[in-house]
């Protein structure tokens, strides 16, 4: 294939395997990241990296608060269904961000980062519907895991609005 070299996917067997393409060809958020933050000082690149992080541990720290509020929901037939697809919803999030920040292309990213989008409204939904039968202090973690997940909804959908103005600029610019 031209314009890709050997990328570092690794197969069952730890071997590296599949095509990624090289850092001359590919057009996507990571390459433009770069590409932006070539200008910047380092200090600016290492406030990029850390807002990353941040949001990352945010991602993974909104999937074990959903886990620790499920283990506390009361079980019933209703609430075994949507525990099951909100702890689901909510660790889809974290993964979905950990491809999208891996993508080869903007396409890809921001497919990823829509995704991310998609189950953090999936985990609003579930958390609305478990409202039924809870403890108080229940009550007040699902209000929190709640709000958590609208914040995460917003979060990303920013993320794909400022993505598609920067393309267009970029497009504009060429």
């Amino acid at each position: 294939m031209k314009g890709f070299t050997r990328g570092s996917i690794r197969t069952c067997s730890g071997e590296y395997a599949g095509a990624m393409p090289s850092s001359s060809t590919t057009t996507g958020p990571t390459s433009a990241a770069k590409a932006a933050s070539a200008g910047k000082s380092p200090s600016a690149r290492s406030e990029l990296n850390k807002r990353k992080a941040d949001l990352l541990q945010r991602t993974t720290r909104f999937a074990k608060e959903v886990r620790t509020f499920v283990r506390k929901t009361p079980r019933t037939i209703a609430s075994l269904g949507d525990c099951r697809r909100l702890v689901y919803a909510s660790g889809a999030i974290g993964s979905h961000y950990i491809s999208a920040d891996e993508a080869p292309t903007r396409q890809d990213f921001l497919r990823q980062v829509g995704d991310c989008r998609k189950e953090a409204k999936h985990s609003v939904h579930w958390l609305h519907l478990l409202d039924a039968n809870l403890e108080e202090s229940s009550e007040k973690m699902r209000f929190s895991l709640l709000g958590e997940a609208q914040e995460l909804e917003k979060i990303f959908g920013a993320i794909v609005g400022k993505t598609l103005a920067n393309a267009k600029k970029n497009e504009a610019e060429a």
